[in-house]
This record gives structure tokens, C-alpha cells and sequence, in this order.
């Protein structure tokens, strides 16, 4: 059976039903539901557009951010001409020109060994040990009969501590294989001396000093006693009665100790004689020396060494110059310099301001998107009577106008020396003299090459930037960024007053020791004492001699702040006091700088004003849709009751109609019946 509800409008025919309800449910929805989705709709768009405006709002500060930002006008371009060396500027290097005249560079020390047949090769029949000194240590490696060139290879490296390398090399021939030794820094103080007491570095052929002797005169005659001095030691090697070269050289390489030393062979019919040492002398008691040619050889050559260490030389601005490496960074703060071959490079170090003007032209270019948004969001067409999105809010309207009142900022300044002449070489021609140059100018954007067509676009004329940065680079960098102004911080001091052992702890200036002993006249110690302070070389703080040279004052130029503590009473007899002078310094934001405090206003953090407006929307959005819901909620009700009062007056409805109609069927029946 059908409810009272599913049967609405039966009772009363039709009078009471669902399409009257849906009408009034209808009416209601119009006039409460539909206006609070008109604003949740107006809301959502209003948030996606101000999300655009945002975007192009922080992309036009991440382009005053950057033209506000030190290091901006701290990049340097390097210029260099010839191949003697490469330089490289890091951000900040001071602006300057400089010669590099190269006259050596710095090398290794490189040894080769003998020529051996294979890797393996051994060259030692006895346990001895090979003594590598460099850098003013001395490094053992053991080596015995079993030892292979390739196994001492190996040790080289471990075994000096990483300051030796050593490789094999296959040249080539019959005996292919070389051992190289080789210092792995550059630098005079790499020179290596390879030494062994037993023979090993000999019959490497790492350390063979070549003596080459003269022709000899024949046999010898009679018995004599040749001594061979090697290293500062003596060693004696008998002669007999008609010994010739032969026998020498046989004598010599059997002899046990000086074997060790000294090899013998015969070259050209020549002794050719190959030691450990330098410094070789040879001399004998009856004249064998001569016989056999030995007597006055030449300094010796060392044809295995066929790299000496050596440091780099060279003149840097005429002044001459040695460092151990041939790529160095110390010599001129900022700067990385690597030698590479002898001769002259001139070096040119710049302003590098293509980074600059890029950042310009997007600001241009991020300008021009921003301020296109912000008209189209705020217009009103008064014969459309269409209103942009953003028309009566004043949280965008000012942002608007204060960009481009930032647009319009300019400044004075005073004129250089320079921009003077310019003025007075282009005027010229109509007579204009200095008087009529006006002593300050006033600076605006349009100054370095952006402006404003007729159409209210922004453009920018990089030739006109760049000129300005070729001309007064410093005028660029103040009017974008801004300007530090610092004042001299000085502390006076008195006269030196007698003799002062200043120790550890008696004077300290800006948590720096000094130490000196004052013994001589008041001007002597005053001189001592600024000395020992200047070369403590404390950050922005110089010592001056005062005016009547008998004590010091401290100064810095940089602002910063000067604390003498200490010893009260020493101090006194230097004439100082403890105490601080604090530094003082005055800035000056510059157009950019100011143009990105202004948008940081509007988009960098929770309190900048478009997060703020953001919030509100979303708080907005939030309490349209509540009372939304709401409103829907009470309608639901107010329709669920009306239906269930439709249905009961359906219902009595019904039964009036059913009790008229019983009622008129009697009336009938009874008028009938007569």
C-alpha cells in the first residue's frame, strides 16, 4: 500500500503535490542557494587569477633580487693574450692589467733505468737496500736477489710516502723495458738523490754519474796503487807491472767494495767509468792514473737523470717571481694562474656585466607581463560596464601603482670629473662652458637604457647599459644595488712612556696577541710598536704613527670596530686605554634594491600583502560554502516539513471529499426515492 507521501496529491485531486513543493523549492534555491554559488564560483576564480599574478609578480623579483644582489657586479672577465699562462678571476677580484713573463717552469724530477730484457727482470744478487731522499727525508726500500724491477715498482710509491712514483715503459729493441722514476710534485725541493751501499741502484742504472776517460798511453809499468774517492771515502785498487785497461776494468767491477759503486767497461778503447757519485776523483802514487787515462777526467754527465726538478720562474709585472707549481693561487688574492710554456701573456682582468644586462632584459621582460596582468585585472570599460576581476580590490590596485611609481624613482648625484668633459667635448661646437654644466644630475632608469614607448610597454636598449658600464661601472652599481658609506673608527694614542716588554696578554686589539719588546727612544718604540701591530695583520685595523711620531694611533677605514684590552698598566705606558670604538657606516638603497623590498612587501611571507588577500579569499570560500551547506540544510527541512503537511492535509482532504461524496449519493438516493 501505497504511503501517504508516494500518494501525495490524491486526496486532494491533484491539488496538493510534489510540483507545487518543486516550484517553491525552486523559488527559495534562486533567491538563497544560487547567490552564495555565484560568489564560492566568483571566489575560485578570483584565486586561480591572483595565483597568476603572483607568479609573474615573483618572477619580476627574482630579476630585482638578482640586479639588487652583490655578486652581480662582482663576476670578472679574464682577458689573456700569448699562451705562456691561463689565468682565471674569481667574483670580487680588484679590476687590473698585469704581464706574466714565463722563464721556466716548474718540472719534476725524472729518472730512467737501464734497459732490461723482461718485467721481471732482477738486478741485484745480493739483499741491499735503496735509499730514495727528497724533500729533506730519506725513504728505504729493501730489495735481495729475488726482487724484480717490476716488484720494486710497486714499492716505490707506498714507500715514500706518496712522493715518488715509479712506471715501466717498453721502448722498444731488444731490451725493452725501462723503469721510471719520477718526483709526484714539481719544484726544486723535489730533487731526488737514489743511492744504495750494496749495488742495487748502480746495476739499475738510476744514479750512474758517466766519467769518460782520456786515451790511454799503453801497459803499465811497474807495480802501483790506484785510489778511487767516492763519496768522501777512498778506495784502493792494486796495479801490476803491465796491467793495461783490461785488467783495470776487471779489478774494478770484482773489487767488493768499490764494485758497489763504480762499474767499469770500455768504450772506443776508453775507460768509460759509471759511479754513484758526483764527485769521483782518481789519483795513484806512481803514475797509473795517467797511464791508464783517469787522471784528469771531465765533470761527469748523469744521462739517466733526464728531468731535473726544478721550480717555475718568472716576472709578474717586471717583478721576478719563483713558486714550486705551475698553477698557483697566491700571489694576487682572487686570482688562479697556471704557466704554460715559456714566454709573455699580458692579462686583462674586467667588469664581466653580460649578466647584467641579461637580468636587465628579463626584467623588461617580466615587467611587461606583470603590469599587462595587472591592467587587464584592474580596467573598467565603461561602455561594456565590465569590470575587471581585481577592479575594486585594493590590495591590487596599490600594487599597481606602486610599481609604477617604483618605475619612475630617480636621484642626484654629483657629477664626475669625467662625465664633465664628456659634456664639455660634445657641446663644443655651441659654446658650452663649464658654468653651464650644472654640478649634480638626476638619475632615473631611462639613464641605462630602459623606457617606456607610447604604448606603456617597457624596453630596453642594451647599447645604452653598456656604454654606461664601459664609462662609470661604479655609477651602475649604485644606482641598481646601492652604496656603503663607511667612516674612519680611530682610537688615538698617547706618547710611549719608557721601556715595555709587551707580552702575550699585556695588549690584545680585536682578539689578536701582540708581543714586542720596547727598548729604544720613544720614537723607536712607537715605530717597533706599529710594526708589531701591522704585522699581526688584523682585519681592517692599521697602526699610524701619531703626530709627533712618539706613539700610535689605530685606524680602519672599513667600518669596522676596534676593542684594545690587556694589561691596564702596560697599556698605559703605550699610550692606549681598553676599551672599544665601535665602526660606523651609512648605506644607501639603490632602484633595484628598493624595487625588491617593495615586491617582497606584496609576495614574500605569510604577512606580505598578496598572502594575506590570498588568505582572505580562502577564508571567504571557506564561510560561503558553510552557509551555503547550511542554507540547503534549512531548505531540505523546510521542504520535508511542508511535504508532510501537504500529506496530511491531502489526507483530511481526502476524507472530506469521500464523507461529501457518501453524503451527496444519500441526497441523491433520498430526492430519488420521492
Amino acid at each position: 500500500m501505497a504511503s501517504s507521501l508516494t500518494s501525495l496529491g490524491l486526496g486532494s485531486q491533484g491539488a496538493l503535490n510534489y510540483d507545487i513543493i518543486d516550484k517553491l523549492r525552486a523559488v527559495d534555491d534562486k533567491t538563497q542557494v544560487d547567490p552564495l554559488k555565484s560568489k564560492l564560483s566568483q571566489n575560485k576564480v578570483l584565486q586561480s587569477d591572483l595565483s597568476i599574478l603572483t607568479t609573474f609578480t615573483a618572477a619580476l623579483k627574482s630579476m630585482t633580487s638578482s640586479l639588487s644582489n652583490e655578486n652581480s657586479y662582482l663576476k670578472r672577465s679574464t682577458s689573456v693574450s700569448g699562451d705562456a699562462a691561463t689565468v682565471t678571476a674569481a667574483s670580487g677580484t680588484t679590476i687590473q692589467e698585469f704581464s706574466i713573463d714565463v722563464k721556466t717552469l716548474a718540472m719534476k724530477d725524472v729518472y730512467e733505468s737501464r734497459a732490461f730484457t723482461e718485467k721481471n727482470s732482477k738486478f741485484i744478487s745480493q739483499a741491499d737496500t735503496i735509499k730514495i731522499s727528497i724533500d729533506g727525508k730519506t725513504y728505504d726500500i729493501e730489495v735481495d736477489s729475488t726482487t724484480t724491477i717490476s716488484q720494486f715498482k710497486d714499492k716505490v710509491f707506498d714507500a715514500t710516502e706518496g712522493k715518488v712514483s715509479a712506471s715501466i715503459l717498453n721502448v722498444g729493441g731488444t731490451d725493452p723495458y725501462k723503469l721510471v722514476i719520477q718526483s709526484t710534485k714539481t719544484g726544486a725541493d723535489n730533487t731526488m738523490s737514489i743511492t744504495s751501499a750494496n749495488g742495487a741502484a748502480l746495476n739499475l742504472g738510476l744514479t750512474n754519474y758517466q766519467y769518460s776517460a782520456n786515451a790511454p798511453t799503453g801497459a803499465h809499468s811497474g807495480t802501483d796503487t790506484l785510489t778511487f774517492n767516492v763519496g768522501g771515502t777512498n778506495y784502493n785498487i792494486s796495479v801490476e807491472d803491465g796491467d793495461t785497461i783490461t785488467e783495470i776494468q776487471n779489478k774494478i767491477n770484482i773489487d767488493p767494495a768499490l764494485g758497489k759503486l763504480l762499474t767499469a767497461s770500455i768504450v772506443d778503447g776508453k775507460l768509460a767509468l759509471q759511479s754513484q757519485s758526483n764527485n769521483m776523483t782518481v789519483s795513484s802514487a806512481n803514475g797509473s792514473d795517467v797511464t791508464f787515462g783517469i787522471n784528469a777526467m771531465a765533470s761527469p754527465t748523469q744521462n739517466n737523470h733526464i728531468q731535473t726538478a726544478t721550480d717555475a720562474t718568472f716576472k709578474f709585472n717586471g717583478v721576478e717571481i719563483k713558486r714550486d707549481s705551475n698553477s698557483f693561487s697566491d700571489l694576487v688574492v682572487g686570482i688562479n694562474m697556471t704557466l704554460n710554456e715559456v714566454g709573455v701573456s699580458n692579462v686583462s682582468i674586467t667588469q664581466d656585466t653580460k649578466e647584467i644586462s641579461t637580468n636587465i632584459e628579463a626584467f623588461v621582460s617580466k615587467y611587461n607581463e606583470l603590469i599587462s596582468n595587472l591592467n587587464a585585472s584592474t580596467k573598467y570599460n565603461a561602455d561594456t560596464k565590465v569590470a575587471g576581476n581585481f577592479q575594486s580590490v585594493s590590495e591590487i590596485k596599490t600594487l599597481k601603482s606602486n610599481i609604477n611609481r617604483q618605475l619612475l624613482y630617480s636621484d642626484t648625484v654629483p657629477r664626475t670629473e669625467k662625465e664633465i668633459q664628456k659634456i664639455l667635448d660634445k657641446g663644443k661646437a655651441d659654446g658650452i662652458t663649464r658654468e653651464d654644466i650644472g654640478k649634480t644630475r638626476m638619475r632615473t632608469i631611462t639613464d641605462y637604457g630602459v623606457s617606456l614607448n607610447s604604448a606603456g610597454i617597457l624596453e630596453f636598449d642594451s647599447s645604452k647599459l653598456n656604454e654606461r658600464l664601459a664609462d662609470n661601472p661604479t655609477d651602475v652599481k649604485e644606482f641598481f644595488k646601492g652604496s656603503t658609506k663607511t667612516f674612519e673608527t680611530k682610537i688615538k694614542g698617547t706618547a710611549i712612556n719608557g721601556l715595555v716588554d709587551v707580552a702575550n696578554g699585556d695588549l690584545v686589539i680585536n682578539d689578536t696577541n701582540i708581543v714586542v719588546n720596547l727598548t729604544g727612544t720613544p720614537s723607536e718604540n712607537a715605530e717597533s710598536l706599529k710594526s708589531a701591530i701591522n704585522s699581526a695583520n688584523i682585519l681592517g685595523v692599521t697602526a699610524v704613527l701619531n703626530s709627533d711620531g712618539t706613539g700610535i694611533n689605530l685606524t680602519s677605514n672599513a667600518g669596522y670596530d676596534i676593542t684594545v684590552s690587556g694589561d691596564t698598566a702596560k697599556l698605559t705606558n703605550i699610550g692606549l686605554n681598553t676599551g672599544t670604538t665601535y665602526g660606523k657606516s651609512e648605506s644607501t638603497d639603490g632602484y633595484f634594491t628598493k624595487f625588491n623590498s617593495l615586491l617582497s612587501s606584496y609576495i614574500s611571507g605569510n604577512d606580505s600583502i598578496l598572502e594575506l588577500y590570498e588568505s582572505q579569499l580562502q577564508t571567504n570560500s571557506s564561510s560561503l560554502f558553510t552557509e551555503k551547506e547550511r542554507t540547503i540544510e534549512t531548505l531540505d527541512k523546510k521542504y520535508a516539513i511542508m511535504a508532510t503537511k501537504f500529506a496530511a492535509y491531502d489526507s483530511i482532504i481526502g476524507k472530506l471529499n469521500a464523507q461529501f461524496q457518501s453524503l451527496s449519493l444519500m441526497i441523491q438516493q433520498s430526492v430519488t426515492s420521492k
